[in-house]
């Protein structure tokens, strides 16, 4: 992913080749969350409730995570400005490409709208990529992703987990009905609170 971003992404639409490092990281964990920091930066935790957005690897696959905002920022102004960026590229070496907005915010509903505008012109802009559509044509799950981490409640009060039980009743997540996305081959799906997204 690395590779295509900084040299075929660039070339495809004419820009100097990207000198920016440390925008991909990979992990063979079985568990594993991001986190998206203030900074722009992609952190990995392997303990539960430490990041954002949550996944499970029981296959113990090399997951390659890239940090598609960062990538893009580093790229001239006249190319970035006014154009939507998701946060995060996830891929692993044969069935899945996963592009993810990360959020930590209540106001669900209004995260959820910019959210699918911010993946579907990230979407746009990467598919006009041939090498990237080569690559996404390979792969057998195909999502944009919208990941929100609930706030917790306080310890002396458990009103938030007594009524929250989306993740219980829905550990993998929703998939909702998206036309723009379908038509690209693509679901939509949103991640809440502890719903985790398994890749396998």
């Amino acid at each position: 992913m690395e590779d295509l971003l900084r040299n075929d992404f660039t070339a495809h639409y004419s820009l100097p080749a990207s000198s920016l490092s440390n925008f991909v990281i990979e992990t063979n964990d079985i568990y594993f969350e991001i986190e998206d920091g203030v900074s722009r930066e992609i952190v990995i935790h392997n303990t539960i409730g430490q990041g954002m957005a949550r996944f499970s690897n029981p296959n113990v696959l090399l997951i390659t995570i890239a940090n598609y905002d960062k990538f893009l920022t580093s790229l001239p102004n006249s190319f970035q400005r006014d154009r939507g960026r998701c946060d995060i590229i996830v891929c692993d070496p044969r069935r899945c490409f996963i592009l993810g907005e990360i959020k930590e915010s209540i106001n669900i509903k209004r995260n959820r709208k910019n959210a699918k505008k911010l993946l579907f012109e990230s979407l746009n802009t990467l598919i006009e990529v041939p090498q990237i559509q080569e690559l996404i044509n390979r792969r057998e799950v195909k999502r944009c992703c919208y990941f929100n981490k609930q706030t917790n409640a306080p310890e002396v009060l458990t009103a938030t987990t007594a009524f929250n039980r989306l993740s219980t009743l829905f550990p993998e997540g929703f998939k909702m009905n998206h036309p723009d996305f379908e038509a690209q081959n693509f679901e939509f799906w949103e991640y809440l609170g502890g719903q985790t997204l398994t890749i396998n």
